[in-house]
Order: C-alpha cells, then sequence, then structure tokens
C-alpha cells in the first residue's frame, strides 16, 4: 500500500511546512532530503493499521486549509506562513485524534530530518557536556 503520487507531494508539503530549516543556522529544509523514497520505505515496513493512520494524516493535513484557512487550496498551494498556521491549528485541536495524526508525521518527518549526515554534524555539540557529581547528604536521625 504506497502513497499515491498526490499524497507524496501532500506530504512533502506538510514536512517542508514542518520542518523549514534555517539558512541561517546552517539547517537545509526537509525538500533537500528524499522524502519520497523515506515514505515508501515507511510505507513497506508498517503494519497495516499504522500505514492506514499516516495515509489519513496525510490526507487530513493535506484538506485542512478548507477548515482552518476557509480556502479552496490544499496544503501544497499555501505560503510557509500558511501552512504554519494550518499545522498549529491542528496540533492545537481539542480533538485527540486530529493532534495525534499530526503528531505522527510530525515523528516521521523528524526521523528523516535528523537523520540526515548534515541535520546531524550540526546538532552535534562541539565538545562533550561536562557533568557535576551530585552528593547526596544522608540526615541523621537521632
Amino acid at each position: 500500500m504506497k502513497l499515491t503520487r498526490l499524497e507524496h507531494r501532500w506530504a512533502q508539503a506538510t514536512l517542508v511546512a514542518m520542518f523549514p530549516g534555517s539558512r541561517e543556522d546552517g539547517f537545509a529544509d526537509i525538500s533537500g532530503m528524499d522524502v519520497h523514497g523515506y515514505l515508501d520505505e515507511v510505507m513497506r515496513s508498517l503494519p497495516f493499521k499504522a500505514r492506514l493512520g499516516l495515509r489519513v494524516a496525510v490526507w487530513l493535513v493535506a484538506l485542512a486549509p478548507l477548515l482552518v484557512l476557509r480556502r479552496l487550496a490544499t496544503i501544497r498551494g499555501l505560503t510557509p506562513a500558511d501552512g504554519e498556521r494550518v499545522l498549529a491549528t491542528l496540533g492545537a485541536s481539542r480533538w485527540y485524534g486530529v493532534r495525534s495524526l499530526v503528531m505522527l508525521l510530525k515523528t516521521f518527518g523528524a526521523l528523516l530530518y535528523a537523520g540526515d549526515d548534515r541535520i546531524r554534524a550540526r546538532l552535534r555539540p562541539a565538545a562533550a557536556p561536562t557533568t557535576v557529581p551530585l552528593r547526596i547528604r544522608r540526615a541523621h536521625v537521632a
């Protein structure tokens, strides 16, 4: 059960809205990564219910601008600011199912994004953090 070409486009637009990168900080956006190949691999390896949930999540976010912005558009046709607004609205929904489907997409996107070598190199600290030993004093009970 692979994603269709249209679903791939919607998923890519959604993940770009979620992971836009930052040119100032040297972080690439997710569109430069193999989103299509990654999603195909994810869809091959997930059990049926998880694949169905991912597909429903893609459709939910793709068509959400109709309700959130009251505009005849999909996630692909939005400006970055509008895409962020749609995702923020869905993520703050009072319905748990809506929030969890958005979180499902965000989780899969985060796995792809943070797994990229360029991003991981930027996320690594320059030096290992130092630890401070914790000393616990025992109270003497009389």
